[in-house]
């Protein structure tokens, strides 16, 4: 029971909330528009997508200044994906921690492999070196170096409608705040809100890897 009140929850944070600024409350999602079911059973501590949304293809620019195909470059790849900006004073950096605390806890297998790309709402201030900047402060101890994303911002708009996430408002502040993961079959089974534990997020690596 206690599972289905929380997931239940979470889905209608991510459903009633369109978009979640960072200063806002952090068990509020903004959720990819299509999730519409809920598993009663679900063996996931993060939301379970209903249906599983496919891999988006979209083309930025890295922390590097190269272009990055997202849908080519992480193709068969476990990804984590997150919509957010480095000057957020609260909402980005914790999800981002947690994600690090977790993957620094996952089994070799998982986080020799699994990537994470962060890509901005703010593109106005996030150019490639202040992305490379921030991304050092989480990945400094993983193997697999954090891919920090930019572009124009109708690029990072396009971007954002590709994941199926609500388009950012207010230079980039509010914003959804879901990191969505996708396994190797290319579909997510599973995403995480800023309130997820990285115990939570370590259990479900695992289970949505494929």
């Amino acid at each position: 029971m206690y599972r289905r009140i929380r997931t239940v929850a979470a889905l209608l944070a991510a459903a009633l909330v369109a978009l979640t600024g960072c200063s806002a409350a952090e068990d509020s999602g903004g959720g990819v528009a299509d999730v519409t079911a809920v598993n009663d059973n679900s063996a996931y501590r993060g939301i379970e997508m209903q249906p599983e949304p496919p891999r988006p293809e979209f083309t930025l620019t890295d922390q590097n200044g190269d272009t990055y195909d997202f849908g080519a470059q992480t193709a068969d790849t476990p990804t984590i994906l997150y919509f957010g900006y480095t000057h957020c004073p609260d909402v980005c950096p914790l999800i981002m921690g947690q994600v690090s605390s977790a993957l620094s806890q996952a089994p070799d297998e998982i986080k020799s492999e699994l990537q994470v790309v962060f890509v901005t709402t703010d593109p106005a201030t996030d150019k490639p070196a202040v992305l490379g900047d921030y991304l050092a402060k989480f990945d400094a101890d993983l193997p697999v170096k954090y891919i920090g994303l930019t572009g124009s911002l109708d690029e990072v708009e396009a971007a954002q409608e590709a994941a199926g996430v609500p388009v950012a408002e207010d230079g980039g502040k509010t914003h959804s705040t879901m990191a969505i993961y996708y396994g190797s079959a290319n579909k997510s089974h599973v995403a995480w809100l800023a309130n997820t534990s990285a115990e939570d997020i370590l259990h479900d690596l695992p289970i949505g890897v494929k």
